[in-house]
């Protein structure tokens, strides 16, 4: 009965939270979620695990979300947003060729993998839990559809004749694609540069990445590099010929 006592005490305290102490409250769960959905994957995670971690009440914790797949929703969306700013800001400063402005925008995912990994895999690589119920979260998500900018961009380009190329989406997935897969490598190069005890074992198949004459540094720059003549380079054009049945 006491610890009943406690749990509603901790209930109605958290009710009686200011708006800005609920913001911060609701900042440490994304913080802890996204932490925990990179360690545990979409099965291993769950709610009672999370409010563990934080130390916190379970009740209190649905108080912020309903449901392990509200809490993915909302982890994404916040690093989306963040993800778009940025590039908005680059979009907004740069100077230069159209092309210039695709490099640096691939830059930019490459430095947003390498800064925060964990969401960065949030955002691709963990895919929804299910759930029963669409909770509030749910119902207000806009999609962020990101590849549709980076194909206004690409399309751009190819109106000022820097790209020859017609077929601007299918040019933006296969780059996405990618650059998606050149980011996990390089964070496993980085992993075996910035720790001498990353563990693997020759069926992991991992420690191939770790003993190349090149850094981590130094294949993303050839990636990015390699995009750029094979965006202006005319004897690299697929014609839709080449692929459409």
């Amino acid at each position: 009965m006491a610890n009943q006592d406690k749990s509603n005490n901790k209930i109605r305290k958290s009710r009686s939270r200011s708006p800005e102490k609920k913001a911060q409250q609701f900042e440490r769960i994304l913080e802890s979620g996204k932490k925990l959905f990179s360690e545990k994957g979409r099965e291993g995670f769950s709610l009672r695990g999370l409010a563990k971690n934080l130390d916190m009440n379970q009740n209190n914790l649905y108080n912020y979300v309903e449901s392990k797949r509200e809490l993915w929703i909302a982890i994404r969306k916040k690093f989306f947003e963040q993800y778009r700013d940025e590039n908005r800001t680059i979009i907004k400063n740069h100077e230069g060729s159209t092309v210039d402005l695709l490099l640096n925008i691939f830059g930019h995912f490459f430095k947003f993998a390498e800064e925060d990994f964990t969401a960065f895999t949030m955002m691709h690589i963990i895919p929804s839990p299910p759930s029963d119920k669409i909770g509030p979260f749910e119902k207000q998500y806009k999609p962020f559809n990101f590849l549709n900018g980076t194909t206004k961009v690409i399309q751009k380009a190819i109106n000022e004749g820097e790209i020859k190329e017609n077929n601007a989406a299918i040019l933006s997935f296969f780059i996405y694609s990618l650059i998606l897969g050149a980011t996990m490598i390089e964070r496993t190069m980085r992993n075996f540069e910035e720790n001498t005890d990353y563990k693997s074992t020759e069926a992991d198949e991992m420690f191939q990445f770790g003993g190349q004459a090149f850094t981590s540094k130094e294949f993303r720059k050839y990636v990015l590099r390699k995009i750029q003549l094979g965006l202006t380079d005319p004897n690299l054009i697929v014609d839709e010929s080449d692929y459409k049945y």
